[in-house]
């Protein structure tokens, strides 16, 4: 079994490393010094796997510190009196949550479709080996950052808890992937692409970890009660996992060749969503259309057509940001030291709002819709790259994609009133900047995401980003966003300068638009 294992890692590092030696030949750089002859070299495919292995390695502990870091660090931010109990109940909420989202063993990867599809590699001895693997990995990297963060940070009178964390994650794994199997073999689909039960189950375990902020926790002794059931569960979930004999079959349901050579099935159901017109949707209403000519009702029934799925994520973040204000009210009314707290980061730190406001925009899933939907194909004609025709659909485009944008900006904006108002903060002044300044976050990420796609158009018919420019872009955009979180500054001022900003970036986004992208908005 474990040689099974060892040799499904062998494939796994060879393809990396031909990868890497593909991407590596299409630099300019090195363009002209690497040849077919290098795949044959023994010591520079050595050296490189070697770096390979290293990588993956120094991720894989890189990820999961980061994991428990994030926990520690929001802990000692917001519950500092409290970062025992609120640490522990934050971990065990979460790991609950991984338990339905972070499934792994029927994810679709490069490394199953070769093992199991193309080698005939034994399926049950495959499935079997990986269960193995995850459990030795998955192990040694928690009782690693656990033994760290909750023994020495934390500093836990007792090892106890750690004992209790550590087998209680495991078993979780166990129990999830258990149950993700069975609901597939009576749905026959993967339970977290229903997007109902999967922003229900979202939902509650995120708004549990805000528990703490009311003083409750999950007590101890329920924590050891649970870690007990779930190790009684855990081992009766390993007995089922061993005994799957169908797992080939399984497998070769749920990895089309098209869906293996993606590291993530979830783009395929994402690509599937944007695709998935239902037939109500096809039917658009003629008051939508009536009076419209030319590009302006091109645009309007592509977006009515697809709106249930470019709003759907809106709607999401509006609900989500709702509940938020809602539990920052609660609080306020509960307990007055919150109101000056609040009342401060709102009239001074509204910088945070733009990396928030960085996630929350839509923009770039709906420029991958447009694209995927409608631009692949329109591209093929010239008459389509015209400036004219360019800048007339970006502003019509620019137009819906803020409306949908400004549906979650919204609540935000408003909650951020409803909590000054609460907090005893009296100047319309302050309402209004305040309100403001989301909203012109909102279009200036819409205008941003926009002017990306058109200006560097990273996509290929399969919607695989093909331009480093592009993601660069992003980075550098998330950094920005980042930095200006440290940004101490009056809302009314902040207001004014972003009122500016967006305005100038809007007619240089323009003006850009139409010089720049006939010449980059094109098929890769």
């Amino acid at each position: 079994m474990f040689r099974l294992l060892f040799k499904t890692l062998d494939i796994e590092n060879t393809y990396t490393i031909n990868s890497f030696i593909y991407i590596l030949s299409k630099l300019p750089i090195l363009k002209d010094l690497i040849t077919n002859d290098i795949y044959k070299s023994k010591i520079i495919k050595g050296f490189i796997g070697v770096f390979v292995r290293l990588f993956i390695l120094a991720r894989a502990i890189f990820l999961k510190f980061m994991y428990y870091f994030l926990i520690f660090f929001i802990t000692y931010k917001m519950f500092f009196s409290t970062m025992v109990s609120s640490f522990l109940h934050i971990y065990f909420v979460l790991t609950i949550l991984g338990m339905f989202i972070n499934n792994k063993l029927l994810n679709t990867n490069k490394k199953k479709y070769f093992s199991l599809l193309l080698f005939n590699m034994d399926a049950t001895e495959y499935f079997r080996a990986n269960i193995f693997y995850n459990i030795i990995t998955n192990t040694i990297l928690n009782t690693a950052c656990i033994t760290i963060f909750v023994y020495y940070f934390l500093a836990c009178p007792t090892y106890l808890h750690c004992i209790m964390l550590i087998i209680f994650t495991l078993c979780a794994r166990l129990i999830g992937e258990m149950m993700n199997i069975m609901f597939y073999r009576k749905y026959h689909y993967i339970w977290y692409t229903n997007n109902s039960l999967y922003f229900t189950v979202l939902v509650i375990c995120i708004g549990s970890c805000f528990l703490p902020f009311l003083k409750l926790f999950i007590p101890l002794k329920a924590m050891y009660i649970i870690t007990l059931l779930s190790t009684i569960m855990g081992m009766i979930s390993l007995v089922y996992l061993l005994k799957i004999k169908d797992y080939r079959l399984i497998y070769k349901k749920l990895n089309m060749v098209t869906n293996a050579m993606d590291s993530k099935n979830e783009k395929d159901y994402l690509r599937q969503a944007m695709v998935d017109v239902r037939e109500k949707d096809k039917i658009i209403n003629n008051k939508k259309i009536k009076n419209k000519h030319g590009y302006d009702m091109f645009n309007t029934i592509f977006f009515e057509r697809h709106k249930e799925i470019l709003v759907r994520s809106a709607r999401k973040y509006a609900f989500i940001s709702f509940i938020v204000y809602g539990i920052l009210s609660v609080l306020i009314i509960k307990d007055i030291n919150y109101n000056q707290k609040i009342r401060y980061f709102l009239q001074n730190q509204l910088s945070w709002f733009v990396i928030i406001m960085f996630f929350i925009n839509r923009g770039a899933i709906i420029t991958q819709a447009m694209f995927f939907n409608c631009d692949h194909a329109m591209l093929q004609y010239n008459f389509y790259r015209e400036p004219k025709t360019i800048v007339s659909l970006f502003k019509k485009r620019l137009i819906t994609i803020a409306k949908v944008n400004l549906l979650p900006a919204f609540v935000i904006g408003i909650g951020n009133v409803v909590l000054l108002v609460l907090s005893s903060e009296y100047s319309w002044m302050i309402y209004i900047t305040t309100f403001l300044y989301i909203i012109l976050l909102s279009i200036f990420f819409s205008i941003h995401y926009l002017v990306l796609y058109y200006l560097l158009q990273p996509f290929n018919k399969n919607l695989e980003v093909k331009r480093a420019s592009y993601s660069f872009a992003t980075l550098i955009t998330y950094m920005i966003s980042y930095w200006l979180t440290n940004i101490v500054i009056h809302s009314l001022t902040l207001t004014i300068i972003v009122i500016i900003f967006v305005i100038l970036y809007t007619i240089i986004a323009l003006y850009l638009v139409k010089k720049v992208s006939p010449k980059t908005f094109k098929l890769k």
